[in-house]
Formats: C-alpha cells, structure tokens, sequence
C-alpha cells in the first residue's frame, strides 16, 4: 500500500463533503453506529463520498457503493453527542481529499483502500483573487441576512476567511447553492486557481441577485413607513 493510501470507513450520503469545512451528521443505522465507536477509538477520521440515494436499510440490501474511482473527502469527528438510545449527532470537519481505490471485506459498513491527493502547487499568486471572492462571499451573505429579517451587518463582518487561497475556495464552494455536479466538479479540481476563479463567477452573479433585491426590500420597507416612492 502506498504512503498516501490507507483503508478507511466510507460513509456514502447524497451530499459533497469539501476539506476546511464542517458538517453535522445525526448518525442512527447500526452499522454506522459501529463505524462510529471504531473510529472513536483511533483517529476519529472517516471518509463521506457523495451518493445520490441515503445507503438501504437492512441486512438483506447490502450497501449502496459509490463507484471505484470516486472522489470523496476525510473527515474528523471533532464533536461527538451520545443519545440515550444509541443514535449521536456528531460534528465533522473536512480534512482531506481522495479518490476510491477499492473497497475491502470485513465491517458490516463500507471500507475502502483510498489514496490522498492535494491541489497542485501553486504557480502564481492568488491574493487578489482570494481577497475578491472572500469580499463577494461576504457580501452574499449579508444581502441573504438582510432578505431574511435578520441583523446583519456586525455578523457579516465578523466572519472570518483563512489566509490560504484553497480553503478559501473549498469553503465558498460549500456555502453556495449549486448543483451537486457543480459542487462534485469543484471538489475534484486540483488548480486551487481554477476552482477560485469558478466559485469567484458564482458570486458576481449572485451578489448582483441578492443586493439588488435586499436594496427592493428596504424600499419597500420604507416606503411602507411613510417614505417616499421613489418611482
């Protein structure tokens, strides 16, 4: 086996797991449930490939397998919360990338022998491309705060984007609301730059959307308390 490859337990959801960010997962099936206590008492680490169907339950169903081949991402369980009836809610934070070599007999869930992979080294600087999206992702946010009723503006400010152009990248692609295709695509770029430029398009179109009608809804909001019209 390769020094980048190691057997790991996969949990395949409908859903695409990015490095960088966080994940809460309530975990019921038994099998998982075992997957669970396994890991706790290693590394904590375990890996989710997107699958467009939740796993069958039962014995007599097997389990559904992402195909060989597939990108998926590691994660740690850094927040664990036991239920009384054996069911936890569990908190993940994405570590690292792989593809799906081949998966391998022995535990009632899913194991798989998986191979690491990273961005390819950076040949250019990417500051201004991340300070651009990290400035548009911020504004996003605060226009869908403000459409939602909510104070905005002192939580926008505080949030905080790492000084590294990947993480930044692999946190804007999972905050947005795209395709799973889309979503499965931008996780499976190794150019940092590539994968920055794309979600960075994203948000130009919709910071555009969201300020233009958070800017309608305050008209409205004002004209509604005997401001003005301005048409």
């Amino acid at each position: 086996m390769d020094s980048n490859s190691r057997i790991l337990p996969i949990f395949p959801l409908p859903l695409v797991q990015f490095p960088a960010t966080a994940t809460p997962l309530h975990i019921f099936e038994e099998r998982y449930r075992k997957m669970l206590r396994d890991i706790m008492l290693t590394d904590k680490t375990f890996g989710i490939t997107y699958h467009s169907l939740e796993p069958e339950t039962g014995p007599e169903t097997g389990l559904d397998e992402p195909l060989v081949g597939s990108v998926g991402c590691a994660v740690e369980v850094v927040k664990l919360e036991p239920l009384t009836d054996g069911r936890a809610n569990i908190l993940c934070a994405g570590v690292q990338r792989y593809h799906l070599l081949d998966y391998v007999e022995g535990e009632p869930y899913l194991q798989a022998e998986v191979e690491f992979f990273d961005d390819e080294p950076m040949g250019e600087d990417l500051t201004l491309e991340m300070e651009r999206a990290s400035d548009l992702f911020k504004r996003v946010l605060a226009a869908s705060r403000h459409l939602q009723h909510l104070e905005m503006t002192e939580q926008a400010e505080a949030i905080e984007l790492p000084d590294d152009a990947a993480a930044v990248s692999f946190i804007i692609a999972a905050g947005l609301d795209l395709e799973t295709a889309e979503k499965q695509a931008l996780l499976e770029l190794t150019e940092t730059g590539a994968r920055l430029r794309r979600v960075t398009a994203q948000l130009e179109e919709l910071v555009r959307t969201y300020e233009r009608r958070a800017q309608a809804h305050q008209l409205a909001k004002r004209n509604g308390h005997g401001g003005k019209s301005p048409f």
